[in-house]
């Protein structure tokens, strides 16, 4: 049983940094009315440094952490998303969006998905992989385990998470890429997250055919690079 242990840590870590979070956020909210997904990032900022200086130190099977190269795909695959949001959703998107903006999707997102990836992916998997666990488990039971720290408010939603989960999984399974996984998790959050926030606006101004078009294009881009990504892996890192 104490072999299996190591399962408890990236949700003990969760819960240690998300609670006084959810507390302070709430706060926040109520006092000053500052968006809770701001203060958010404190809590993920301290998961993945906390991971990073004291768990991912020791763990010797695992390179220095790419924050060039995750920083790196992410600009790539934020060109052509950019580009189509800008393009259907026009005038839309200038409207819905807030000042806060900026700062969630290159402080919040980063660092909820650096947080996520370093454990539910890069740990948890190679963890699994040395305990001789079965391929499927180890594609799984980190999705769930993913998804159900994200409090999920719905069934839907546990299970929308948890596909997530399982995809970014098997990207990791398949390239070993942390700097993939992470930049793909961050720009996928971007793109959900600038539908939510626009979709009102862009039904007025356009229909809400144009919103689903625009995030289905959107996430169809971010998908062609990874494919082409996992294809290639020397050739697509000669432009990192």
């Amino acid at each position: 049983m104490r072999k299996y242990l190591f399962l408890a840590y990236p949700v003990g870590l969760y819960v240690i940094f998300s609670l006084p979070v959810l507390f302070l956020s709430a706060s926040l909210k109520a006092v000053f009315g500052i968006d809770h997904l701001l203060t958010h990032a404190l809590g993920a900022m301290g998961i993945a440094l906390s991971h990073i200086t004291v768990k991912r130190k020791k763990m010797t099977d695992v390179p220095a952490l790419p924050w060039k190269q995750i920083l790196s795909y992410a600009g790539i695959m934020l060109i052509p998303v950019v580009i189509l949001t800008l393009s259907l959703t026009g005038k839309a998107f200038f409207k819905a969006v807030t000042g806060t903006f900026p700062a969630i999707v290159l402080g919040t997102f980063f660092w909820a998905s650096l947080s996520e990836e370093l454990l539910f992916r890069e740990f948890l998997i190679c963890r699994m992989q040395k305990n001789g666990m079965p391929r499927w488990i180890i594609l799984l039971l980190p999705a769930l385990l993913f998804s159900l720290c994200h409090r999920p408010e719905s069934v839907s939603l546990l299970g929308q998470r948890f596909i997530t989960g399982v995809v970014l999984g098997f990207l990791f399974l398949k390239t070993k890429d942390l700097s993939l996984c992470t930049a793909t998790h961050w720009v996928y959050n971007v793109i959900i997250y600038t539908f939510h926030c626009t979709f009102q606006e862009v039904s007025i101004l356009y229909s809400p055919a144009r919103a689903a078009l625009n995030v289905l294009l959107c996430l169809l881009s971010v998908l062609g690079i990874v494919v082409a990504y996992s294809i290639n892996k020397s050739k697509f890192a000669g432009y990192t």
